[in-house]
């Protein structure tokens, strides 16, 4: 597969995935904002997402508006389904016509005044709306598209960007300092995590269990143990070595990481401490995507470009560095 096409079909199952979580952290802490008295209730959701520096307080209103629609914010939700909607552009002989038919349409809604006004009068609307876009856009890609190379690096980027935000779900617990119970089922809403959560835990929420469930669950499709696994099953489907064993860096780091909260509980996160131990996850993540991006995109560019011209392909490294989240 050509270097630039698995690098768009990354990124645009990335942004969606990352589209996606956005809407669900915005929605759980609007409803927030209505029922606490915190003078900055939004403050932990611009810490989780990395954008304390960007929100300029004296020229935006509103954070949830700045998260869903700055064109200041490059991961704002508008921005991250423009982002997918241009890689798509860029492969659109490797996704179905399905795909760019509702991907466009979801483009078109996101962008438009409408939504602007659905936010403004009906917001649980518009984030529900959102969701089910990204929903039904990953039901396709699963549905649609030959599972091939070109699907596993689709699922390589869902399932990054997955892990890195349960994370920072968790990490904004952290931020808070000892979290309440309230606190607890709104991370665990963030992560559309509750019901199932309810149906594992009988004895009720407390930090233990909800960092054990959103951590370690091998069976709940968001917890950060069952995406690091199907990462690691991914990686191996792209480059052919067994499983088990690691050919390239990418895979190296993720069954180590893999392995790491396979053998860990709730006992050896405390030990380390909470949040050092989700910030080295979150570091391990940008570490398997930098990765990715150096064996299957980088190194292809730049042989094919040393050979025709002689010059290494910086410019298209320094664009993949700034996409990856920090």
């Amino acid at each position: 597969m050509l270097s630039r096409v698995a690098n768009s079909l990354y990124w645009l199952s990335r942004y969606l995935e990352r589209a996606e979580n956005l809407a669900r952290l915005v929605e759980v802490n609007r409803y927030e904002s209505l029922e606490n008295s915190d003078p900055n209730p939004w403050r932990p959701l611009l810490y989780t997402t990395c954008t304390e520096d960007s929100f300029n307080e004296s020229e935006e209103s509103d954070v949830g508006m700045f998260i869903s629609f700055s064109e200041d914010n490059p991961d704002s939700i508008r921005e991250c389904v423009r982002q997918a909607r241009e890689n798509a552009r860029m492969v659109r002989d490797q996704i179905s016509e399905e795909i760019w038919r509702e991907l466009n349409r979801f483009h078109l809604f996101i962008k438009s005044n409408d939504a602007s006004h659905l936010w403004q009068t009906q917001p649980e609307t518009f984030h529900r709306r959102t969701i089910e876009f990204c929903m039904l856009l990953s039901g396709l890609i699963h549905a649609t598209v030959l599972h091939d190379e070109g699907w596993h690096f689709m699922q390589i980027g869902k399932f990054i960007e997955r892990a890195d935000k349960t994370t920072r779900v968790l990490d904004m617990l952290a931020y808070q300092g000892q979290a309440p119970r309230t606190k607890l089922a709104s991370a665990l809403k963030s992560c559309s995590a509750f019901n199932a959560f309810q149906a594992e835990y009988r004895s009720g929420i407390s930090l233990e269990n909800a960092m054990s469930f959103l951590l370690f669950s091998p069976s709940f499709p968001r917890s950060v143990r069952f995406c690091i696994q199907q990462l690691d099953t991914h990686l191996h489907a792209v480059s052919g070595s067994p499983t088990g064993s690691y050919s390239n860096e990418a895979e190296r780091i993720n069954g180590s990481t893999l392995a790491q909260l396979n053998f860990s509980s709730p006992l050896n996160v405390l030990q380390v401490g909470y949040h050092d131990y989700i910030d080295s996850l979150q570091k391990q993540f940008n570490e398997i995507g930098q990765q990715v991006f150096d064996n299957y995109i980088l190194l292809p560019l730049e042989i094919r470009s040393e050979i025709t011209s002689g010059h290494r392909w910086q410019p298209f490294h320094q664009k993949q560095q700034e996409q990856q989240q920090q």
